[in-house]
């Protein structure tokens, strides 16, 4: 009889090793500080921030980034007006910067001029959001790639409006 409680528990052990192991083929992965869809994930992207947290720079844990948010960080608490403020590394010196409500619509979108002393060096960028529902906000500072235009190098913050 305890052979057999034996042979039970090792046998849902392997199979929770295989079942971790496999992961999840439709799911969206964090990459260099943005969401990447793998497979045909049925969950809408994640608003959480990808590659951050609070205690941890971007630069921390990725040291190749290209934008670094400097404030505000996820999880932070925010009064209107604010300032999304950082540093970047970017193609002819414009970021890309998207804020949206707490439904995930995209409330205010624009560039931001990055001030770099010259090509391929990191320049001090912000801009001050005066305007915005309370509540859950994410924040998305991003480049758009030279060669088709597509969002690279994502930063993602939550943050909440009081």
């Amino acid at each position: 009889m305890k052979i057999i409680v034996i042979i039970t528990i090792l046998f849902l052990i392997l199979v929770g090793i295989i079942l971790v192991l496999k992961g999840n083929e439709n799911t969206w992965i964090c990459s260099n500080g943005s969401w990447i869809k793998h497979g045909n994930p049925t969950s809408v992207m994640p608003i959480k921030g990808c590659g951050q947290d609070k205690t941890s720079p971007i630069s921390a844990i990725n040291p190749n980034a290209n934008i670094i948010l400097e404030n505000p960080k996820s999880g932070d608490v925010v009064t209107l007006p604010f300032v999304i403020k950082g540093k970047a590394r970017v193609f002819e010196n414009q970021l890309n910067f998207r804020v949206r409500d707490s439904q995930g619509r995209s409330f205010i979108e624009g560039t931001l001029n990055v001030k770099s002393p010259e090509a391929g060096k990191f320049g001090p960028f912000d801009a001050t959001i005066s305007s915005m529902p309370r509540g859950k906000t994410t924040i998305e500072v991003f480049d758009k790639s030279p060669k088709d235009g597509s969002e690279i190098d994502r930063v993602i913050v939550v943050v909440n409006i009081k």
